[in-house]
C-alpha cells in the first residue's frame, strides 16, 4: 500500500469522527488490557488514535497464535469483524500490548453512520478493500514464502513494528517457532 494513501485515509477517517456526535469519548486501555475478549459477542469497534494492539486466536491444539496488530497509521480498525457484524462469540481476543488510546463505536450507532452519513460509508468501504487486500497478501505470503522470506517481509514493511515486539509474538505472527526467527535475527 501506498503510505501516503494510508496516512491520509487515517487523518481523514480521525476528521471525519470529530466531525460527528459519538456516545463514547476517547478512551485509554492500559498495557495487557482487553478490548476484545474469547466468547464475547462484539458490539464495539475502534479506532485507534496512538498505541498498539494484537489479536490472538487459539488452534485446536490449545496453542495460541497472534493474527493481528493493530497500530496506527496501518491498521487502526480495531475489531473482530466476524463477530461484529454476525453477531457470534468472538473467536479471538484483543489485548493492549502497549497503553493505547481509541475511540468505540458502538455497533448501532456504527450503522446509523452508514446509513446517514455518506463520507462515512465510503471510507469504511475503502478500508474494508484496502484490510481485504492485507488479508490476501498476507495468506499468499504463507503459501508462497518461506520462513526467512516471511521475516525478511515482515522486517521490512514494518521496521518500527519490529523493534517494539517481542520475538515470541513477532514468531507467532508469521506462524514460526521463537527459535528460527532468533536465529535468523542474529545472522543479519
Amino acid at each position: 500500500m501506498d503510505p501516503k494513501k494510508v496516512i491520509s485515509r487515517y487523518k481523514l477517517t480521525l476528521e471525519l469522527l470529530q466531525k460527528v456526535e459519538l456516545k463514547n469519548k476517547p478512551s485509554v486501555l492500559k498495557k495487557g488490557d482487553s478490548f476484545i475478549n474469547y466468547d464475547e459477542k462484539t458490539q464495539k469497534i475502534g479506532i485507534l488514535i496512538s498505541g498498539l494492539l494484537y489479536s490472538t486466536y487459539i488452534a485446536e491444539s490449545g496453542t495460541e497464535w497472534v493474527s493481528r496488530f493493530f497500530f496506527p497509521p496501518n491498521n487502526f480498525i480495531v475489531s473482530n469483524h466476524r463477530s461484529f457484524y454476525l453477531g457470534k462469540n468472538s473467536s479471538e481476543s484483543i489485548r493492549a500490548y502497549e497503553d493505547s488510546e481509541l475511540i468505540c463505536i458502538e455497533k448501532e450507532e456504527f450503522k446509523y453512520l452508514l446509513d446517514h452519513n455518506s463520507k462515512f460509508e465510503r471510507t469504511v468501504r475503502i478500508l474494508a478493500e484496502e484490510s481485504y487486500i492485507q488479508a490476501l497478501e498476507r495468506i499468499h505470503s504463507f503459501q508462497s514464502l518461506n520462513a526467512e522470506q516471511r521475516i525478511r517481509k515482515f522486517f521490512e514493511e514494518y521496521p518500527e513494528l519490529g523493534k517494539k515486539l517481542q520475538r515470541q509474538h513477532i514468531a507467532s505472527y508469521l506462524g514460526i517457532h521463537r527459535n528460527i526467527l532468533t536465529r535468523f535475527l542474529y545472522k543479519i
